[in-house]
C-alpha cells in the first residue's frame, strides 16, 4: 500500500514537475529536485528508494547526523565507489549534501553515469534539518 500511495504521488507530480506548490522542480538534465517534504514523503512510503549523501565522510559522521540510512558517498569518491553503487541503477535514488550546490552535482554525476532515477532534495540537509526533518548521528 506504502508503494502504491509513492507511485501516486510521482504520477500525479510530475505533470506539476516545476510547480513549487506542489513540491516538485526541475532539477537539471536527468534528474528532479524535490522539496524536504516530498522527500520525506517518498522515505515514508518505498522502502525502494536509495539514499546517498555526498558530503564529506566528516560531515556525515559529524554533529549534524545524516538521513537515517542514507549511504555516505563523498561527491569526490563517488566515481571510484560506482562499482558499488551499480545494484541501486534502477532503483529510485535521493540524493543530498550540504546545500543544494554539491547535491545537486553528486546527481547529475550520478545520472551521467546511467542512473535513471535520480531525486534530489532542494537546499541539501541544511534546508532538510530547517525543516524538523530526522536526522542520526554516529556520535
Amino acid at each position: 500500500m506504502k508503494t502504491l500511495r509513492a507511485v501516486c504521488l510521482v504520477t500525479l507530480c510530475l505533470p506539476f514537475a516545476s510547480c513549487k506548490t506542489v513540491g516538485w522542480m526541475r532539477g537539471g538534465p536527468g534528474f528532479s529536485e524535490v522539496a524536504p517534504a516530498v522527500a520525506n514523503e517518498m522515505l515514508l512510503d518505498s522502502q525502494q528508494i536509495v539514499v546517498i549523501d555526498v558530503r564529506p565522510q566528516e560531515s556525515y559522521r559529524g554533529p549534524e547526523g545524516h538521513i537515517a540510512g542514507s549511504l555516505s558517498t563523498p561527491f569526490d569518491s563517488i566515481e571510484k565507489r560506482l562499482p558499488e553503487l551499480i545494484p541501486y541503477q534502477s532503483q529510485t535514488i535521493i540524493v543530498y549534501g550540504e546545500t543544494s550546490t554539491d547535491g545537486s552535482l553528486g546527481a547529475q554525476l550520478l545520472v551521467a553515469a546511467g542512473f535513471r532515477n535520480v531525486v534530489h532534495i532542494a537546499g541539501g540537509l541544511k534546508e532538510w534539518s530547517e525543516r524538523g526533518y530526522r536526522v542520526v548521528n554516529s556520535q
